[in-house]
């Protein structure tokens, strides 16, 4: 069995008021720096070598926070600001979406040394850097994350993909942004459903490398009920931001993951643990795409989750309580945790296309020992996958 743990906590992210904090990491022999703060946008310039950057920006982020983008892009050049608008949201991550993008580029006259910046949530930034890894043979890229599920995630570690042949991910590359600015600013307009989103996230995180921040998160469960278990998912929380020490978690959660990806850019060992919940969630979420009720990323991660725990609890090789606590947590913020199971057919097809499969091994599970160490060579039968699942 190969296994990780890794423990960081508060104390290992310090951030003085005011102040952006930068992590730092070397991917892959790129520098790529995760900069949190409330003027993080405004660091643009110095990921851009070679101004002006090109936009392309998700449509509501676009509609909602027009004066603050104006800033960030005046911050850093004075020039005609070429931007692309495109609707967020799964459907944006496809090969049409990325075609649309080519002809921009082309039109732009976006050349060898330029930089493409992405501003908006997982799915827009998914998309922007699979644009920035091959137009060109690969240009600099910046993310600009705008939902939490992006800045835990998402924008961190050079995982660049869109979806198609119905299967979730199957076309991506690895390209790092050289700078991710995190502005809590832009949580401020979040859909109640995108906040649901970046917990399931951020709960993964917590469990697969920070016991302290997922016991900070456990505690404050009655906290974040009475802000996300109930209420229309499209509409903002009023108020979250100041209920909640948000930027504190946002970098514990980012500091884990910057220390995973920084071990092991290209996933062969310890990056594999941030695919927990993922294996059974890309199932689901794709299966769930052919009903009229798709399923969000954060709701399949956290169903996928959810079982895994339950399977790891029912075999012994994690305590039960444990298991009760993340169920617990998962349900305190609005999560689901159990769905219907895809027919057997079906189900065996959408495991086998998983990309993190290999023809000799198979699919690998990341099946939970405790919070903080995780087994990355599982095996889940389908009859357990059932059995939990509904």
């Amino acid at each position: 069995m190969r296994s990780t743990r890794k423990t960081t906590s508060k104390d290992d992210v310090t951030m003085q008021p005011n102040e952006p904090k930068t992590i730092a990491m070397k991917l892959d022999g790129r520098s790529s720096h995760f900069v949190l703060g409330p003027l993080a946008g405004l660091e643009l310039a110095r990921f851009v070598p070679h101004p002006p950057p090109v936009y392309i920006i998700d449509e509501q982020v676009a509609q909602r926070h027009p004066d603050w983008l104006k800033q960030i892009q005046e911050g850093c050049d004075h020039f005609e600001h070429h931007k692309l608008v495109l609707p967020g949201g799964e459907a944006v991550k496809s090969l049409a979406h990325l075609e649309t993008i080519y002809r921009w580029l082309a039109d732009s006259n976006v050349g060898r040394d330029a930089t493409l910046v992405g501003i908006g949530g997982g799915t827009i930034l998914d998309l922007v850097g699979l644009a920035a890894a091959t137009w060109k043979r690969g240009i600099n890229f910046v993310a600009l994350p705008t939902t939490l599920l992006a800045m835990v995630d998402a924008a961190i570690g050079g995982k660049t993909a869109i979806n198609t042949a119905g299967l979730k991910n199957p076309v991506g590359v690895f390209h790092p942004a050289s700078g991710i600015l995190a502005d809590c600013g832009f949580l401020t307009t979040l859909s109640l459903g995108a906040w649901r989103d970046g917990m399931a996230e951020m709960i993964k995180t917590a469990l697969i490398g920070d016991p302290r921040l997922f016991a900070h998160l456990h505690h404050s469960r009655d906290q974040l009920a009475a802000l996300l278990s109930e209420g229309d998912a499209e509409q903002p929380v009023p108020g979250i931001l100041g209920a909640l020490p948000w930027s504190e978690w946002i970098s514990q959660a980012a500091f884990v993951k910057a220390d995973v990806v920084n071990r092991d850019f290209r996933e062969q060992g310890p990056r594999r643990a941030l695919n927990l919940g993922h294996t059974l969630g890309h199932v689901v979420e794709a299966w769930s795409h052919e009903t009229d009720k798709p399923l969000t990323h954060g709701a399949a991660v956290s169903i996928g989750m959810a079982v895994v725990f339950r399977i790891a609890a029912e075999r012994g090789t994690c305590s039960v309580p444990t298991a009760v606590q993340v169920i617990e947590l998962l349900e305190a913020c609005g999560l689901p945790i159990s769905y219907r199971c895809p027919p057997a057919a079906k189900l065996d097809r959408l495991l086998a296309s998983d990309k993190k499969a290999s023809a000799r091994d198979g699919v690998r599970w990341v099946l939970p020992r405790k919070v903080g160490l995780m087994d990355l060579e599982g095996r889940v039968l389908a009859d357990e996958i059932r059995k939990w699942l509904d």
